[in-house]
Order: structure tokens, then sequence, then C-alpha cells
């Protein structure tokens, strides 16, 4: 045993280290940017994809204003949020 350690659980002593290493895990994920994922706003095409549906489909939804769209000039795009927030509320 070291003088800094002498008397101290080796316990509580990992328990520490492991709420320090989490608290810097979490501290990096959050300062990340979310590009990990690929990009925020994406086609129709792309939106279908992740969907696990078609583009004809994922315009379906959007025709039915089942899901929002961002539109850059004659470019419609959907952000991904939207696309993870139609898949919670439609589980069951």
């Amino acid at each position: 045993m070291t003088p800094s350690t002498a008397g101290i659980d080796p316990a509580d002593l990992f328990s520490a280290m492991m709420a320090t290493i989490r608290a810097q895990v979490l501290s990096e994920q959050q300062s990340k940017p979310q590009q990990s994922q690929g990009p925020r706003l994406l086609t129709p095409k792309q939106a279908g994809e992740y969907l696990g549906r078609t583009e004809s489909a994922t315009r379906q939804l959007i025709h039915k204003r089942l899901l929002p769209v961002v539109r850059i000039g004659r470019n419609v795009r959907i952000d991904r949020r939207d696309l993870d927030r139609l898949i919670d509320e439609n589980r069951m």
C-alpha cells in the first residue's frame, strides 16, 4: 500500500475511480458533434432508408403531414430528430 491509499477500502477506491471515468466519458460524448451518425438533414430517399421504407412511402408521410420537412429552396429535407420522434410515437 502507498501512503496515499493507507486506510482506504479498495472497493470504495474502485467505485470512486469508476464514477470519475464515467463522468469523463459522458462529458466527452456530450461535447462531440452528432456528425458520427451522419448528416442531420436527410433527403427523402435517405430518410426512407433510415426508416426501413421506400422513398415513395416517405414522401407519402410528408404529403399526409405526418412527417415535417425543412425546405431549402426547392429541396426537401427531413430532420433526423423528426424521424426519431416518428419512430418513438409509433411504438406499441
